[in-house]
Parts: C-alpha cells; structure tokens; sequence
C-alpha cells in the first residue's frame, strides 16, 4: 500500500471517528434534555399534587373530630353500657356493632393519615355505616319507648338528643368516600399521564 494511500484510509478513518463523536454528543444532549424535561414535569406535578393533598389532610382531620366525638365518645359510652349491663333497655348487640365500626373508622382513618386514600374508604365508609345502622336502632328503640311510656318532661327530647351524639358520625361517611374518589380520580388520570409519556417518549440514539 503506498503512503498516499495509507494517508487517505487514516483520514477516512479520522472523519469516521469524529462522526461517531459528534453523534454520541448529540445523543448525549437529547438525554439530558429528556431528563431536563422529566425533571421539570415532575416538579410541576408535586407542585399540583400539594393542593389535594392538604385537602386530603384537611377532610381527614374532619373525619377524625367527627369520629371522636360520636364514636369514640358517645359511642363508647354506649359500648361500655351495654357490655357492662348499665344500659340494659339497649337493643341487643348494639354494643356489639358499634364496637366494630369504631374499630373499622379508626383504622381508616390511620390509613388516610398515611396517605392510603383509597382503601381508608373501604373502612371509613364501611364503619360509618354500620354505626349508623347501631345509632339508629338506639334512636328507634328510644322513640318506641317515649311513645308508650310515660317520662318527665326533661327526657321526652331523649330522641333528639341521641341523635346529636350519633349523628355526626355522617361526616365520616362523606368526607371518607371523597377523599377515596378524590384519590381514584388522580390515580387514574396518572396511569393515562404515564401511558402518554411512555407513548411520546423519544427513542434512544444506539451507537454499536
């Protein structure tokens, strides 16, 4: 091979390497530019993620007043009557259903405090209810008894009473079941979010 030849295999073989060079380069910029591009979508999407979950917090420090108040307080007051014999006129296994509901309440809302919005409403949804269902069968015996007994008249409200200390509990059941949409929404609106970066994603650059 003569030396002009030589030169010119050594230069084609330079300009090959710089090529490859410029393309690794270019390769290299449009990662860090996707990455650039993550990093700021997902900064912006914290940034929006703030609100809902402040309301969130916001809903669940509701609930937990709410569940202090009638089923904790109220409620065990109810649940120690009757399991103690103190409240004898009480339907039968009131006691019983209340003390499930507290229990399923309070675990909801441990989970909402730790963010697992969805499945606290299975809970709080579900323990409401059944305390509800507790409180009005108090309420209904209650009704029956005023209505064919005689009582002084400081106690013929007794009804009315009961049911502000029960009745409350309804908070619970509303602000449970929207933070458990709220949250199903978002995390739907995510997956499509996901789905479409993935599907818009540019392809990478392979230099062999």
């Amino acid at each position: 091979m003569s030396k002009k030849d030589k030169l010119k295999k050594e230069k084609a073989r330079q300009t090959e390497r710089k090529r490859l060079e410029e393309l690794e380069e270019q390769r290299e910029r449009e990662e860090a530019k996707y990455r650039q591009s993550r990093a700021a979508k997902k900064m912006r999407r914290a940034a929006k993620r703030g609100y809902p979950n402040g309301l969130m917090i916001f809903f669940t420090v509701l609930m937990l007043i709410s569940f202090g108040y009638s089923g904790f307080f109220y409620g065990g007051i109810m649940i120690v009557g009757q399991f103690t014999g103190a409240a004898e006129v009480m339907p039968a296994h009131t006691g019983l259903m209340m003390l499930i509901a507290d229990v399923l309440m309070a675990v909801g809302i441990v989970l909402s405090f730790a963010g697992k919005y969805i499945m606290q409403g299975i809970f709080t949804v579900g323990g409401s209810g059944l305390y509800l269902i507790a409180a009005h069968r108090v309420i209904a015996d209650i009704q029956a008894r005023l209505e064919k007994y005689y009582v002084e008249p400081e106690l013929q409200s007794m009804d009315k009473t009961y049911m502000k200390y029960c009745y409350p509990i309804i908070i619970v059941t509303v602000f449970g079941a929207a933070v458990m949409v709220i949250a199903l929404t978002a995390y739907i609106r995510k997956k499509k979010r996901l789905k479409r970066e993935k599907d818009n994603a540019p392809v990478k650059s392979i230099i062999e």
